[in-house]
């Protein structure tokens, strides 16, 4: 089994047939055929369903499907992080980012970043906590920016500043309170909420620590859906308050959570051991001694 058979039946799979991957291949199927063949044959498995005009994976062939396209990943991360050696902090970045991280990164700081620079290219991954620290581990993605809590053993990570959560949601969720001021979790007993999953261990505790129960209408994993079911006028959602800078739907106030326990941080994390290029730990350090924060969250 080598990289030229696990490419081309990657493409084959992505196309839906032999016909198909052989023009975008730019072979001639015969060739393309016996490749195949000679990697069922060697791993002693079908890996494809054949008929006239297609060809579908097997239980085996989506098995090496999703193994081959991480392996090439690899593959394709470790040649372009062997360039690295040579050309320092420049190149092609892979860079895992959360939903929550928008408008964070594409404030000021990846601006002055970019700026300071200019020969850096980047390749985003986007996925939930738990996908991008996965992919770290497999070498899939250099860094990754993430919103703490999180497990950060094994991790070396620079955290930006910490944030406070904010409840947003309609104005009749808020009754008796003006638009913007600052909260107490208790002003939200009985409310329905709305949050991020990951969130669930650090609320629970804030309200045991005061002797309430939050009513817990929904539970998802990715703060933007929080905000669409608060503007459909179902809860308060819960969310960081750099989120808050995307937009929520006309009408819905946000009022920031006084409560240090339920705060967050973003963070760049890179593994602690192993080969990390230059390129991954200048964009780390960078975030790390940011000063450009306050200006970012202005804009």
């Amino acid at each position: 089994m080598n990289s030229k058979q696990l490419h081309y039946f990657v493409t084959i799979v992505e196309t839906g047939s032999f016909t198909a991957a052989a023009q975008t291949l730019g072979l001639s199927q015969p060739p393309l055929s016996k490749q195949i063949m000679a990697l069922e044959e060697e791993l002693g498995v079908s890996l494809l369903v054949r008929s006239s005009r297609k060809a579908v994976p097997t239980q085996a062939g989506t098995f090496l499907y999703d193994r081959a396209k991480n392996i090439l990943g690899i593959m394709d991360s470790t040649e372009r992080q062997l360039h690295g050696f040579r050309n320092g902090a420049r190149g092609i970045l892979k860079l895992g980012t959360i939903s929550s991280s928008g408008h964070m990164l594409t404030g000021t700081f990846l601006k002055d970043f970019c700026r300071d620079y200019p020969d850096v290219r980047f390749e985003l991954t986007e996925g939930n906590t738990y996908q991008l620290l996965e992919h770290l581990k497999n070498g899939l993605i250099e860094c990754a920016v993430l919103r703490t809590p999180f497990n950060s053993d094994g991790f070396h990570c620079c955290y930006g500043p910490t944030e406070p959560l904010v409840a947003v949601g309609a104005p009749s969720s808020f009754q008796g309170l003006a638009p913007g001021r600052a909260i107490e979790l208790t002003d939200l007993a009985g409310k329905p909420l709305i949050y991020y999953r990951r969130f669930e261990a650090i609320l629970f505790a804030a309200f045991q620590s005061i002797g309430l129960e939050p009513y817990i209408f929904c539970r998802n994993d990715d703060a933007r859906t929080c905000l669409l079911w608060a503007g459909a006028g179902l809860g308060v959602a819960l969310v960081p308050e750099t989120i808050c800078n995307l937009s929520i739907g006309s009408g819905l106030e946000r009022h920031p959570i006084l409560s240090r326990s339920t705060a967050t941080r973003m963070a760049v994390v890179h593994k602690k051991t192993g080969y990390v290029s230059q390129l991954a730990r200048e964009f780390a350090a960078y975030f790390e001694h940011y000063q450009g924060w306050e200006e970012s969250d202005a804009d």
